[in-house]
């Protein structure tokens, strides 16, 4: 008679160690998004930081709108400047629409203890949205091959005062023309993504605001000196960036006699929730308030 077969030995009882290697932990899945994980660009003021839990992040396209004097282009030039004393250690790439430069302004920012500072902002003008293509191209060649000027940091911060500046003109509202804007939005926004995430850069773009005379379609709306405006170029732009941050300003007393308060809003962002702080524009750059104590 065979004898029986000899029966397989009972699996290792798991460890209570091994157990816990494989059970699944929660986890927050906004700490998931690339913009948290991201390095983020500071803004220089702890009050903004904390808005934006910590900056501007990278590999990202972050649009601020507002209206005239709201403090957009300053806060571009104060992000050109303070990157290359983050973090980031970065030199920055400012393509601007509106003519002249802001370079008075850009100087007069400049901190006296780093008198070369100014030689990590490169400066060029788009005067269409082709142009504008065409320089995203070229940036491309110049962030691959950051060692041709062993002098300069490398870019890794694209700003762009303004997208609604490029469209002002050769554009009409028949559904020819809207259709041809719309294929240049999602052109010009795809490429501005593919840097900021091949390249790992900050991007950040301006908008102007229009009146709200009728319903809002969906797109952002918010009260700016006594108007209700949304950001330019409608739903169709507001699909092609990230994070939107809304400037808005109230006058206090009677209108251009009296003092402007201001407020930046998150608008949407995929990291963080609707909030907004006061915030003030000084002669060396954009500072937020702390609200009163109740």
């Amino acid at each position: 008679m065979r004898p029986p077969a000899p029966k397989p030995p009972p699996p290792p009882a798991s460890s209570s160690s091994s157990y816990s290697r494989r059970e699944p932990r929660p986890e927050n899945p906004l700490l998931l998004l690339p913009s948290c994980r991201a390095a983020k660009l500071s803004l220089g003021c702890p009050l903004l930081d904390r808005l934006l839990s910590g900056g501007l992040p990278a590999a990202s396209v972050t649009e601020i709108a507002g209206e005239s004097a709201t403090g957009k282009t300053q806060l571009c030039l104060q992000l050109a400047l303070l990157a290359p004393q983050s973090p980031l250690s970065a030199s920055s790439l400012f393509l601007h629409s509106d003519l002249p430069f802001p370079l008075h302004r850009l100087r007069r920012l400049a901190p006296k203890s780093c008198p070369n500072i100014l030689d990590h902002v490169l400066v060029a003008a788009a005067h269409s949205p082709a142009e504008l293509l065409s320089l995203l191209a070229r940036a491309q060649r110049l962030l691959s091959d950051p060692g041709r000027s062993p002098h300069r940091l490398p870019i890794r911060l694209i700003l762009l005062d303004s997208i609604a500046s490029l469209f002002r003109a050769d554009f009409d509202a028949s559904p020819a023309d809207l259709r041809r804007r719309s294929a240049l939005f999602f052109k010009i926004s795809a490429k501005l993504k593919e840097l900021a995430y091949r390249h790992q850069c900050v991007v950040v773009v301006t908008n102007q605001v229009v009146d709200v005379v009728e319903r809002d379609a969906g797109n952002t709306v918010a009260w700016s000196s006594g108007r209700r405006v949304s950001p330019a170029l409608g739903i169709a732009w507001a699909n092609c960036v990230n994070t939107r941050l809304f400037l808005t300003r109230e006058l206090d007393g009677d209108g251009a006699g009296g003092s402007a308060r201001r407020r930046m809003r998150v608008a949407f962002a995929p990291h963080l929730p609707e909030q907004s702080c006061e915030f003030v524009i000084r002669r060396d750059g954009v500072f937020g308030i702390e609200p009163p104590q109740r």
